[in-house]
């Protein structure tokens, strides 16, 4: 029954890059979060032996996570880019858009520079010294998280009170 009376379709897509940027926030800080743990001092020669297997078991897992949520935000803002587009344009909604699937696809330019701390992570290459490795790839993080995931956010959060009516 598409017909808006018990579900409105519409309003669903308008809402859904807020709701998988909202996740890869969650997401994100959950990274920040865990992860930073190792980073104290107190287990340090335990940490540097597990981090590499760990890191490389987390990595395999939460790529998924992350493009999928991605592919998501990136497909559900164009297609509301592309459904009624007039509508969107005339109550400001479109740039919003625009600037939250920019701010998305900003999220993989920083792939070049978290690369080579996650190779080094996984394979081990600092030869039990991995928690260096690791502090650059969270400081990379912690900026692309700021640069680019937050302001998707912010972006998607403005295209929705723009273009739904409260």
């Amino acid at each position: 029954m598409a017909s808006g009376l018990f579900f409105d379709p519409v309003k669903l897509l308008r809402v859904a890059p807020l709701l998988t940027t909202t996740s890869l926030l969650v997401y994100a800080w959950d990274e920040h979060w865990y992860l930073s743990g190792f980073l104290h001092s107190e287990h340090k020669p335990e940490v540097e032996k597990i981090l590499p297997s760990y890191f490389r078991r987390f990595f395999e897992q939460g790529i998924y996570v992350i493009l999928g949520l991605n592919a998501l935000t990136v497909s559900t803002s164009i297609a509301n880019l592309l459904t009624d587009r007039p509508v969107l344009d005339r109550l400001g909604s479109s740039k919003w858009y625009w600037a939250g699937l920019g701010f998305t696809a900003c999220h993989f330019v920083f792939v070049p520079f978290v690369a080579y701390p996650i190779r080094d992570i996984v394979e081990d290459r600092s030869r039990g010294k991995s928690t260096k490795d690791l502090k650059r790839w969270l400081d990379v993080h912690r900026i692309r998280v700021l640069v680019a995931d937050l302001p998707a956010w912010l972006s998607f959060l403005g295209a929705l009170l723009s273009a739904i009516s409260l």
